[in-house]
């Protein structure tokens, strides 16, 4: 959501992003078209398909959902930051990114 943001409409920090009011990021996601790859993969992950009577279209919705399913593991915020940490370090080439210290 963030880079169809920042491609749609403006470059902002990820941080002014995560602080974006409840209503402009609904006003921003119901705008996305139709045409755009993010609005099938919300789409895919919203939609019932026992409502679709259709048996190619309810196959092709049951296909999009499997592929875009969100997995079900959980990472604690600890772990995720060791995980970048370690992935960064290794990477000479991430532009000398600095990973702040939790107080």
């Amino acid at each position: 959501m963030y880079a169809f943001y920042c491609s749609r409409y403006e470059n902002i920090s990820y941080e002014q992003f995560l602080n974006l009011g409840i209503e402009e990021f609904r006003m921003k996601l119901k705008s996305i078209p139709e045409s755009e790859p993010l609005s099938k993969i919300i789409k895919s992950r919203l939609i019932n398909i026992n409502k679709i009577k259709d048996k190619e279209e309810r196959q092709y919705w049951r296909n999009l959902k499997k592929a875009n399913k969100i997995p079900d593991i959980y990472i604690s915020n600890e772990e995720l930051d060791e995980i970048l940490k370690e992935k960064y370090s290794n990477n000479k080439n991430t532009g000398g990114i600095l990973w702040k210290k939790k107080i």
